[in-house]
């Protein structure tokens, strides 16, 4: 969640809405976060995901709402960018599919050990794979690129 929401400041066109014609750029990222239940796909929407406040504890919350079928559907509409993680159903790269109006989702597989070469030297590390899907209608491959640069270079800085 953090990953994204410093990409979508660093490279605010995957953060956006396309009505076929023009691309409104939003100064927020409003997350869907997927969450499988035994009735379907649902996409709570964590408002402001870049608050450093609470985000866990929000994410509980949305999450709780959903298994409990007490979420308003105001709650499910209007994100900005959406966030799929199926790697906790053991995937490890998806064809996503973008929900207009927004222009992009970004998924996370499955984290698993793998040999990476470091500095030359072979080194085990914990590797996430991430699948990005945007509409090339709206976003560049050279944005998109850079978006994807982004929240792995936060992503890398955290471990």
């Amino acid at each position: 969640v953090r990953a994204i929401a410093k990409a979508a400041a660093e490279e605010p066109s995957l953060n956006a809405w396309f009505d076929g014609q023009r691309r409104q750029l939003h100064d927020h990222v409003d997350l869907a976060l997927a969450v499988d239940t035994p009735d379907g796909l649902f996409t709570p929407i964590l408002r402001d995901a870049g608050a450093a406040m609470g985000v866990e504890g929000r994410i509980a919350e949305l999450r709780h709402a959903v298994e409990t079928r007490s979420i308003d559907r105001a709650a499910m509409k209007d994100a900005t960018i959406t966030l799929s993680n199926f790697g906790m159903l053991g995937g490890e790269f998806a064809a996503l599919v973008v929900t207009p109006p927004q222009v992009a989702i970004l998924g996370a597989g499955r984290i698993s050990e793998a040999c990476l070469a470091i500095d030359r030297h072979p080194e085990i590390r914990l590797v996430l794979p991430l699948s990005l899907t945007f509409d090339h209608g709206a976003v560049t491959g050279g944005e998109a690129a850079r978006f994807l640069t982004a929240v792995k270079t936060d992503l890398e800085r955290a471990t």
